[in-house]
């Protein structure tokens, strides 16, 4: 019976972990376990341990319960052992330091959730003061109990339940931004297939979103236990807590079905974004004999993908001769042909001071061949920007003293076609803001470096730098304005950055580049999708994404891959839904003609605050009453 007593909440601690783990994609991909997953964890948390050391025991069951969700949802982190460059070992050995790490906010969570926030814990008498005896407590436990109204029993439900809440709330966001933060794959991005709840994010952020399991959890708890105990004295009190909380999960809903149908009937303007993704192993990526090679694949898919647009278009135009129909034909034409993060490995190169960029000569021989002479498309691109310096041959190169180099987004206009000089001044470019810690940079912390080369198999060579700029690029698609809003790898999952960039003096679409071939065929991509499609709901902004091995997609102001005509996904797969593949997509980004600013664009994570001045105001509460 000890054992027993001892390992059940270890058990429903890690039975939470694995529930939690199976509502993002690559497990078991189920959404609606969002709203279950927590009340193992709870029982364990409020009814296990004894009155001592409450707090070390909540912590322990949290972080059992954290580290059993993030060894399964992180587990893509091994495949990085399939490269060269990097040992399983070392790839095995970060996959349990991060889980490790991150799993310390659950079981700070099950810390607070153990002691102050148990609403089945009494209470708390100093070992001086006197006690009455067990019949006295007995009888004073009913008294009180007779004597509190329903709406009193109701409201102790909400404190604990909005108390719990919102601490996971401010916890979650803390995780987000320590240390640059990783806010992969918190509560709210459970609901990435449930886009009627999904809609919120618009208001309070997708951190926002995570309130809402976390209160339903905590009343339905407390609610049944309430409501055993009206049953043994056969008298029921009113549950306005039931109200309450369903009231707030039916109020998001309507919310959520009220702006689906608005930002279905909005004025839009079609733009047409040629995908091209091509599946190049992250093993070969970089190898500079290999470059070649990988050129002539974005050039030859590039060029197939708009003969056979060509071709729908002389059928399209066939058919309609024949038919006699004088409606407008839409010709398919691509205004953005988008390749992925470092599609073009050989870098460009800037000289300070100087408008434009320098191409190198296998840059040059892509970015000025005939498929871009062709039209009037863009093409945005991802390379490295390097600053450069002139050489006394009259060269221009690398300039290793400055040390300047930026993972970057590029666009080359139109007008590239017309110019014969260098520097390209229709090269329009974006440095990534949100660098990765020990992939893009390495903190100025004693033994981090070592610890890097231990892990991957090779020295860090330098930090790439920062961009620090969030203004849109500006472009002109068919005559009009449109602004790109930039993203570089998983920047797209990062809200508060990305609703800087939000205006409204001009139609918007955001464009994220990345490459998730460091994580093989790992459930990686699919999650960083999840991930990214908050931030069009966020910011009602559709978004276009090249990965190198997917997911290429283009995602829709309410975060739907759907094509609405066709019936099919957005999105570059074959027949049985593989993402991993060699192909193209072209599709129709719908860009609002008049955006809209939205709560979360112009306050940003202002729930967080909210949730922070809650839990303190409820918290001392609390405390004054224990």
């Amino acid at each position: 019976m000890k054992i027993i007593k001892k390992l059940w909440p270890l058990v429903m601690a890690m039975l939470s972990g694995t529930m939690l783990a199976a509502c993002f994609p690559g497990f078991i991909s189920e959404s609606w376990l969002v709203w279950l997953w927590i009340l193992p964890l709870m029982l364990a948390l409020w009814l296990g341990g004894g009155e001592k050391k409450r707090k070390r025991y909540g912590f322990g069951v949290g972080f059992v319960a954290g580290l059993t969700f993030w060894l399964i949802n992180l587990k893509w982190l091994i495949a990085m052992g399939e490269l060269d460059t990097v040992p399983l070992g070392g790839a095995m050995f970060g996959w349990a330091c991060l889980s490790l790490y991150l799993s310390l906010y659950f079981g700070f969570w099950g810390m607070f959730a153990a002691s102050l926030g148990n609403p089945w814990r009494g209470k708390r008498v100093s070992d001086g003061e006197k006690t009455s005896s067990n019949i006295e407590k007995k009888l004073s436990a009913k008294a009180e109990k007779k004597e509190a109204s329903g709406f009193t029993l109701s409201l102790r439900v909400l404190q604990f339940s909005f108390m719990n809440a919102s601490f996971w709330v401010v916890l979650e966001w803390l995780r987000g931004w320590l240390m640059t933060g990783f806010g992969w794959n918190g509560l709210g991005v459970a609901f990435y297939d449930v886009l009627v709840m999904a809609q919120a994010a618009d208001l309070i952020g997708v951190t926002g979103l995570s309130f809402f399991p976390v209160m339903i959890g905590a009343s339905v708890l407390q609610t049944g236990k309430r409501m055993a105990e009206e049953l043994k004295v056969g008298r029921f009190k009113p549950h306005w807590e039931i109200g309450v909380s369903m009231g707030i999960i039916a109020v998001t809903f309507a919310y959520g079905v009220n702006r689906m149908s608005h930002f279905s009937n909005v004025p839009t303007k079609d733009v047409s974004v040629l995908l091209v993704q091509e599946n190049i192993k992250q093993q070969m990526k970089w190898d500079e004999m290999e470059r070649p090679k990988h050129y002539d694949g974005y050039e030859k898919s590039t060029v197939q993908a708009l003969e056979k647009l060509e071709q729908e278009n002389t059928e399209a135009i066939r058919k309609q001769i024949e038919s006699g129909d004088e409606g407008e034909l839409v010709i398919k034409q691509p205004d953005l042909i988008i390749y992925p993060e470092s599609s073009l490995t050989q870098e460009l190169l800037f000289l300070k001071d100087e408008e434009g960029v320098y191409l190198l000569p296998e840059n040059d021989r892509l970015l000025t061949s005939d498929f871009m002479k062709q039209g009037n498309h863009h093409l945005v691109f991802g390379s490295n920007l390097v600053r450069g310096k002139e050489y006394p041959n009259g060269g221009i190169g690398y300039d290793p003293e400055a040390n300047e180099i930026y993972n970057a987004l590029a666009i080359a206009t139109p007008d590239l076609k017309k110019e014969t000089v260098q520097p390209a001044k229709s090269i329009k470019t974006y440095g990534k803001n949100h660098l990765v810690i020990f992939g893009e940079y390495i903190p100025k912390l004693p033994l981090l470096n070592t610890i890097m080369e231990m892990s991957s198999g090779a020295s860090f060579g330098s930090n790439f730098s920062k961009g620090g700029v969030t203004d849109p690029i500006d472009i002109k698609v068919r005559g009009d304005d449109l602004q790109i809003i930039p993203s570089v790898c998983f920047e797209d999952t990062v809200g508060r950055l990305e609703r800087k960039f939000v205006r409204t003096d001009a139609p918007q679409l955001m464009v994220n580049i990345t490459n998730d071939g460091w994580f093989g065929t790992s459930e990686a991509a699919m999650q960083q999708m999840a991930n990214a499609k908050f931030r069009t709901v966020e910011l009602r902004r559709p978004m276009a994404r090249s990965a190198n091995t997917g997911v290429s997609c283009v995602i829709d102001m309410v975060g739907s891959l759907m094509n609405h005509e066709t019936g099919k996904r957005n999105m570059v797969e074959d027949e049985t839904g593989n993402h991993f593949i060699k192909g193209t997509l072209f599709a129709q980004a719908k860009v609002p003609v008049n955006p809209e600013w939205t709560v979360y664009a112009i306050a940003g994570d202002w729930f967080v605050i909210a949730c922070t001045l809650l839990f303190l105001a409820l918290a001392f509460v609390t405390l004054k009453k224990a």
